[in-house]
């Protein structure tokens, strides 16, 4: 089963944002959806270039990864919550959410439009979808 390794979940709000993410540091979070049962279901990964409370305060207003008018008519895939953790590096919170993002099934299952993509300027690759074509090379090479 796939693991997200974040603190969290919190309701998504500014207050609990303020509250909660208070060290000025880059990480990855995940947005989505928490039930009454306290389960928490990822619909959108992403990561902070700069800071983890800024780029979720812009989430919030911008309601980033929330789903479509069909979506929110029956109440489906509405997100009310996240989760978050700090990395000592941006290459770190890139790799992660690229992770994040295969782990919870990518475009087809999350409501990212598409997988991440590494900070303008580095030419970082996803080491998961490199594992993948290595292991598609193997297999056809083999």
């Amino acid at each position: 089963m796939a693991k997200l390794d974040m603190d969290g979940p919190h309701k998504l709000d500014e207050k609990i944002i303020l509250k909660e993410i208070i060290q000025p540091m880059p990480g990855s979070f995940a947005l989505g959806h928490l039930g009454s049962d306290r389960s928490f279901e990822v619909l959108y990964v992403g990561y902070a270039e700069k800071t983890v409370q800024e780029t979720l305060l812009h989430c919030l207003k911008k309601r980033v990864g929330q789903g479509g008018l069909m979506d929110k008519l029956t109440g489906k895939n509405q997100i009310n919550a996240f989760k978050y953790s700090y990395a000592n590096s941006l290459e770190a919170c890139f790799q992660k959410t690229c992770k994040n993002f295969h782990d919870f099934g990518g475009a087809k299952k999350l409501n990212n439009k598409d997988h991440p993509k590494p900070p303008k300027g580095s030419d970082w690759v996803c080491n998961k979808c490199t594992e993948e074509l290595t292991a598609n090379f193997k297999v056809k090479a083999g």
